[in-house]
């Protein structure tokens, strides 16, 4: 697997006995983001950096042409011998020639509709729905509201639209591009230089200029689907501007009310558009958290490319990162400190006064913040930086100190210094070529006379198969960890959560021994 973003050179393929310009962003292994625009619509307007962005967030993004735009099939002006089913049928068979078996779609505008229809005919070949800029594709029930009408401008550029220009004027027809966008902007201000340079950049590159700003406009429905928005069965989120005159807000919350479980997010001041480059750092954290498939599958994702790299370790802050900046959900995400924890140091009414704690790749604190509540002196360190800040401000009252610090490097002043050593499910996240290693360090924090408690995954029949992350940890190497001194107390598999037997914990106890006196 390589770490690049870079974009594919566009080429053709035969879909449905037409040809279709496609262009691909990322690693085809990550999940893939099928982009599908409106109506007219070519390629060029979801750009380039807006897909690198989603690219670099570990995840595959397709762009293309759709019939009668851009380098694809086109007809003439006027005649379009296709309707919009078809265009549906166009995005499954570019999945099916790019050899995709699934695809987060993400349609914007009659893009949005195409996507309501796969959702709903083809529901195997999505994984989840992002609808940009439209509107209920199908008929709704009683319950759903009259929708309102377009802005007054945008009814009255359809009733009275400008005269035909001569296609062959090249800025005349930039000029007509941009002042359409005029048409369908919010108050978030429009970049027409950039927007000039794309008019020209698609003028160049579209087969027949005429039948892309017309065909579109002049498709019949074609088939008709008779499921309501009730029956779309993937999670979808629901992006819309606050703004838009094509289709005014009510049309979004109608998608959010119908569509079971679709989250709805507004962008404030945004019209009828791709998300203007001004509201990117709300639209693409909001993209890769839908699409992520939990932070889990974002870890696997994120290990088995530090790996492949040489960097074992590197995952854990780029994970990190991407959860503190919405990208994904976040990790190990625990508030309360663990059970397995609690309960040992209840049973034995632990109290931590006059002595040292520290808490092995602490994450989020909760573990590390319970303890200093029993009155130890606590540190708890990770090799995320981004994790010891956030959990520092998840418990601004905590005397916790919160250290960036590497296990397989420790401060020789934190060696043989703590009287009570907690590691919870650190250890295991680590792969066997340098699992061993992080094993041998955790031992060497506990002082004379201090304990050392280990809590991980069960793996007692050595079954995982060396999938992973976490990679439950066997017998052998929960008894690893008496080493350097440090002898095994009490070694037991807890079942944790009753209603998923056969899910097993291990719970360690290991002491050093007391120096002599």
């Amino acid at each position: 697997m390589t770490e690049t973003h870079d974009a594919t050179a566009q080429r053709m393929l035969r879909v449905n006995g037409v040809d279709l310009c496609v262009q691909t962003f990322g690693d085809p292994a990550d999940p893939t983001l099928l982009l599908i625009g409106g109506a007219g619509a070519a390629m060029d307007w979801w750009p380039v950096a807006f897909c690198e962005r989603l690219a670099a967030g570990r995840r595959h993004i397709i762009r293309y042409d759709h019939r009668d735009t851009g380098r694809s099939t086109s007809y003439p002006a006027g005649s379009p011998p296709y309707t919009g089913s078809d265009l549906v049928d166009d995005a499954v068979g570019l999945l099916d020639g790019l050899g995709i078996a699934t695809a987060h779609v993400v349609g914007l505008s009659m893009g949005g509709g195409i996507a309501q229809y796969l959702a709903l005919g083809h529901p195997d070949r999505v994984t989840s729905l992002t609808l940009m800029s439209t509107s209920p594709a199908v008929p709704g029930g009683p319950d759903r509201p009259e929708l309102p009408p377009s802005a007054d401008r945008v009814r009255s550029l359809f009733a009275s639209p400008p005269p035909t220009p001569d296609w062959s004027d090249r800025d005349g027809v930039i000029e007509l591009m941009v002042d359409g966008e005029r048409t369908f902007a919010g108050s978030v201000p429009l970049d027409e230089e950039g927007l000039r340079a794309l008019a020209g950049q698609i003028y160049d590159r579209t087969h027949d200029i005429a039948a892309s700003m017309t065909n579109h406009w002049v498709l019949s429905d074609g088939d008709p689907i008779t499921a309501g928005l009730d029956e779309i069965g993937v999670p979808t989120l629901v992006v819309h501007g606050t703004e838009d005159p094509l289709f005014p807000f009510p049309h979004a919350e109608a998608l959010a009310a119908e569509i079971p479980g679709a989250v709805l997010l507004p962008l404030e001041g945004v019209g009828h558009q791709v998300p203007p480059p001004a509201v990117w750092d709300v639209v693409v954290p909001a993209l890769l958290s839908h699409t992520s498939g939990g932070w889990d599958e974002q870890a696997d994702r994120l290990a088995a490319t530090s790996l492949a790299a040489g960097d074992p370790t590197g995952w854990f802050e780029r994970l990190y990162r991407a959860a503190t900046a919405g990208e994904v959900p976040m990790p190990w995400d625990r508030t309360d400190p663990h059970p397995l924890l609690t309960e040992w140091a209840g049973a034995r009414g632990l109290s931590g006064s006059g002595q040292r704690a520290v808490v092995v790749g602490c994450g989020l604190g909760a573990d590390a913040a319970y303890l200093a509540g029993l009155g130890f002196d606590t540190i708890g360190f990770d090799l995320s930086a981004s994790a010891v800040r956030e959990a520092a401000a998840r418990h601004p009252g905590s005397a916790v100190t919160y250290r960036q610090a590497d296990l397989l490097d420790l401060p020789a002043e934190w060696v043989g210094a703590f009287d009570l050593v907690v590691e919870i499910f650190t250890v295991q996240a680590l792969p066997r070529s340098i699992r061993a290693a992080a094993t041998a360090a955790v031992p060497r924090l506990v002082a004379p006379g201090g304990t050392l408690l280990v809590v991980a995954f069960a793996d007692p029949e050595d079954a995982s198969g060396g999938q992973g992350p976490p990679w439950p940890l066997t017998r052998d190497e929960v008894d690893a960890f008496a080493t350097g001194g440090v002898v095994a107390v009490r070694v037991e598999m807890v079942e944790l959560v009753p209603d998923r037997p056969g899910e097993h914990r291990w719970r360690a106890e290991l002491q050093r021994p007391a120096a002599a006196s």
